[in-house]
This record gives C-alpha cells, structure tokens and sequence, in this order.
C-alpha cells in the first residue's frame, strides 16, 4: 500500500490514538481498533494480502468495506494544507481613518482601521491599553475594509486578506503577531495558539476549553473575580522553547446572557460599553483583567467546561478525543513536524477533565483544589 500516505507522528493518549498529518497538517483521534486495521493496510503490499491479515476478525464484505474506508480516509487526512496566494497589495494610506495606540509596559502598538465599526474587531479586547501619549511606536498595523475584504497589514506590508464574514481569521493572525511582538518571539517560534482560555495560580496554569456557549469566558471571569489571574482568553499561546502558555493582553468577552451573573462581582460591571459587532454573538462586555506576576506558566491540565442550569458541580476525567475534538477545530497549529510532535508530548503529559456546573461558589472551589492537586503531584 502507498506508505507516502503514513502518518508522521502517532501517540496513544488513554483509549484513542492520536496521530498527524504532515501534508495537511491535521491531527486525526481514532480507536484503538481502528488503529489496528490502519497498521494491517500499509502492512500488507496488495488488498489481497491486507483480506488474509484480517481474515480471521472480518468475513470478506466487512474487510472490502474496511478497505475502502481506509483509503477514503487516508485520502482526507493527506489533503495538500495551502495557504490563500497573497496578490502585492499597497497600503492605502487614505484608509488610515482611525488610529488606537496600545501600550503594553515597554512596548507601543498603533493600529489604523478604516472605520470605527471595523475597529471593533480588535479595539473592546484591548481597550484598557489604549494610550494617546506614547510617541515611540515599535509596531505598526493597518485593518482596513475594501470591497467586503479584510486586509491586515504590518508595518505596511500585506500579511492576510480574507473575506469580512471570516472576519475571525484576521483577529486570530493579529494577536499572532501582537503576541511575537510583545514576547519577543517569531510566528516560527509557536507550537500553536490554542482555542482556549488560561487561569493561572501564579505557579502553574489551567487551560478551559469549550464550545461557544459552554460557559468558558464566564467561568474564567469569575475566576480571576476569586484569587486566580488571567493569563489568556480565548487565544493560549504555547511556545516550543519551553511548552509553557503565555500572556495574551485581551480582555475576557462576555455574552450578555452572563452579564447578571457577573454584575454583582465585577468592578464598575455597568460602566464597561457594550459592544455588537457580529449578530450572531449578540452583546457582548469585555472584562479586563489584571497581569499576572509572570508572563509564562507550565500547564498542568486541560478542562472541559460544560455549563448546565441547576446541575451539581462535578469534576471528572474525560478521553483525550472529547478534549481534541473541541481543542484543534479552531487552535492555529504550526505545521512544522517538530512543534507536531511536541505538541503530542505536551498532551500526553496533561490530565484531561471535564467540570460541570451552575453554581458559581462550588466550582470556584473545586478548581483551587484542582491547582492544588496537581502543585503537588
């Protein structure tokens, strides 16, 4: 069988192995019985050969049908990964209509957009560091809106164009770059930047992840309203050198179905604006938070968080295929083999839990001593 279509990189975590791509750069969660059949394909040299080795587990239809789901499936895994072809774009200088400066202790961003309403993109997320004083500007951005496109640009140079209703694309590449500004480092230097959120401890990190929803924002907010900080909303960077995630600036975006929750324990709760933006959303707050003592943490779990009205609050350990299946769907991974594979040890080596709850006292216990647990494991 074509041995071209292997995976590169393959890990057992729990019940389900997990293996990646390096075509397409996509991670695949199968079982371990699936597994089995896929070692028993490129095994064998002819389908022939590949009926024998399962001849005692399968009858014939079941093994054809195996065959063919096998190779559809291979097929899939090894589709080309291509990035969109930037055509040379020059910067209209004319779109540069509104200018929000941020300062971010030693470092000034500035950024243009074309309009206000094009501003909230990026401008809620990051308004307690907006800053008209700073002279000294060390990075330069440009959003700007032409022909329902979004270009991106940095220091003038065109870095992503995608279509307005993919407007999340260009959020996500901003804070890219926001964050290799800030930390000093290279896009090249990421294993990827998770879809998630991050509380830390102030000795170890918890990254949350959820479908939109699920309570992840809100459970975060009241969190860092408890006597744990915010390292990360939404977006967790986590970088090769040492594994650790680390600082993203951007406030926690709340939906207004939280907002009477979160109004009794949020400072000043009435006075942060409300912003709609997207429809699909609705109101949404941003919720800014205070920086944590370091910039970076190790992390030491990775939970689930399952909202649900008037249910008890329960902590228990889930399949890595219910983590990844919400983890890498919208998680900016590198498609270098390096960082793949050493985004597979950091999984392997993660405790993977999923908390249910309603009632906003019993959860913020049960996750301290979730941080107590693991601090002393």
């Amino acid at each position: 069988m074509n041995t071209n279509l292997l995976p590169t990189h393959s890990r057992l975590l729990g019940e389900h192995w997990v293996l990646w791509y390096d075509i397409s750069n996509s991670y695949s969660v199968v079982t371990k019985e699936f597994k089995f059949v896929l070692e028993a394909y490129f095994k064998a040299k002819t389908k022939a050969e590949f009926f024998n080795i399962l001849s005692s587990d399968f009858d014939d239809t079941d093994i054809d049908k195996l065959h063919q789901r096998i190779s559809d499936y291979l097929q899939q895994c090894n589709i080309l990964s291509t990035l969109p072809i930037l055509k040379p774009t020059i910067l209209e200088v004319t779109k540069r209509r509104v200018l929000k400066k941020y300062k971010f202790k030693d470092k000034t961003i500035q950024v243009y957009f074309s309009s206000e309403s094009v501003s909230k993109i990026i401008h809620p997320a990051l308004a307690q560091y907006y800053n008209t004083t700073s002279n000294v500007v060390d990075v330069t951005f440009d959003i700007h809106l032409k022909d329902e496109f979004l270009y991106l640009f940095k220091d003038e140079e065109l870095i992503s164009c995608v279509p307005m209703q993919e407007y999340h694309k260009t959020q996500g590449k901003f804070i890219m770059l926001l964050l290799c500004a800030l930390h000093d480092k290279e896009e090249g230097d990421w294993i990827g930047t998770l879809h998630g959120s991050t509380i830390t401890d102030g000795n170890s990190s918890i990254l949350f992840v959820g479908k939109s929803g699920k309570g992840k924002s809100t459970l975060c907010a009241l969190l860092a309203q408890n006597g744990l900080d915010l390292l990360a909303d939404d977006v967790s960077p986590l970088l090769s050198e040492d594994q650790h995630l680390y600082y993203n600036p951007s406030a926690i975006s709340i939906k207004a179905g939280a907002f009477n929750l979160l109004k009794p324990i949020v400072t000043n709760f009435n006075k942060l604006p409300i912003v709609e933006f997207n429809k699909t959303k609705g109101q949404l707050k941003y919720i800014p938070s205070l920086k944590p003592k370091k910039e970076h943490y190790p992390c030491g779990a990775i939970v689930s968080v399952n909202y649900q009205a008037e249910s008890e609050t329960k902590l228990e350990q889930i399949s890595a295929k219910l983590i990844l299946e919400t983890l890498i769907e919208d998680s900016w991974l590198s498609p270098k083999s390096k960082h793949a594979e050493q985004f597979l040890n950091w999984l392997e080596t993660k405790q993977l839990y999923q908390i249910t709850y309603s009632n906003t006292n019993s959860v913020t216990s049960e996750i301290k001593k979730l941080f107590k647990l693991h601090q002393n494991a």
